[in-house]
């Protein structure tokens, strides 16, 4: 065993307070513990400088899917079973198996075995044996186009159903810096698209920094944003504050939820300028922003029913909490 790659799963349960909402106190008994794999990867080096970003686990939960970005291009197959790499599909970027870009964000694994690799602009589908099925570009198929406001676009926030069917994303102006506008669903199967306008998206832009140089915005820091779609349900937030949005997809209706944690700030207090004119201010509002508190996703949990979500802060003595709810 040449090559070690450690991961940190949840395995077990003790006994701890589920996260509160406004004005009502729940607890919730559960425990968690921290368990190190070792994954033997044999004579292989994999590939963690994105920290495993540009990565998936197979719907039934037995593989781990990680795309090397650097050449040669590669699919990782990691046996979540036996902790051992199994092999290292070879990709590329030409011919008729071909990614669009190396740059992969996500990759989607849909029930039926498919691998959706995800470069947040285009969607390229393969099969179990990486033959490649189906390309979607989100920037120029009609029927996304079409339901889109003139000039908009998809922005990179995005999730998808469990079949790999339908997305729900953020869309919002095509600039560094525009403000997000709503939330756009795609049916793949049906070839059909919609938006929901949302103004309560434009109170986020006091999380952003833009980056100006002669007169235009060349760069920017934010404030993470989650989305997750749940059957006819959108759970969406800004990473800056402990609160939820939740889109009820059959009345269009958006209702919010805000929390209370003992461990962690309510909500990222620290002004930022919403823009700034020097690579040294820049650089300095991108660190202090990375300590701020910020509130990670919600991951659902189908065999507990219930879900999970990561927080951290580094204003004071660093912390990773985790939630359940």
């Amino acid at each position: 065993m040449k090559n070690v790659l450690f991961f940190f799963l949840l395995v077990g349960f003790s006994s701890c307070s589920s996260e509160k909402k406004t004005g009502e106190l729940q607890t919730l008994d559960f425990s968690v513990e921290l368990d190190t794999v070792k994954v033997d990867a044999g004579d292989e080096l994999i590939y963690v400088a994105w920290n495993l970003t540009s990565s998936g686990v197979s719907a039934d939960g037995k593989y781990f899917y990680n795309f090397r970005i650097p050449k040669p291009h590669g699919l990782e197959v990691i046996n979540l079973e036996t902790h051992s790499l199994e092999k290292v599909i070879p990709m590329s970027l030409d011919g008729p198996n071909a990614l669009r870009s190396e740059y992969i964000s996500e990759i989607i694994t849909p029930e039926n075995g498919n691998l959706i690799f995800s470069d947040s602009y285009q969607l390229t589908v393969f099969d179990q044996d990486l033959d490649r099925q189906k390309i979607i570009r989100l920037d120029q198929e009609k029927y996304i186009v079409d339901a889109l406001p003139e000039g908009k676009r998809i922005w990179f926030e995005m999730s998808f159903s469990p079949d790999g069917s339908r997305m729900a994303a953020f869309y919002g102006g095509q600039n560094i810096g525009d403000p997000m506008e709503g939330i756009i669903l795609v049916n793949f199967a049906q070839e059909s698209a919609r938006i929901i306008p949302l103004e309560i998206l434009e109170s986020w832009q006091k999380h952003v920094t833009s980056f100006i140089f002669k007169g235009s915005a060349i760069g920017g820091t934010f404030s993470m944003k989650t989305i997750l779609l749940k059957d006819d349900m959108v759970i969406f937030g800004v990473a800056a504050e402990n609160k939820a949005y939740f889109l009820d997809l059959k009345t269009d209706s958006v209702s919010t939820k805000t929390y209370q944690s003992q461990f962690t700030s309510p909500a990222s207090t620290k002004s930022f300028p919403l823009q700034v004119e020097s690579e040294e201010e820049f650089r300095q509002v991108g660190e202090e922003r990375e300590k701020e508190v910020r509130y990670y996703g919600f991951l659902f949990d189908e065999k507990n029913e219930m879900y999970w979500r990561f927080s951290t802060e580094s204003t004071g003595a660093p912390k990773v909490v985790l939630t359940a709810f």
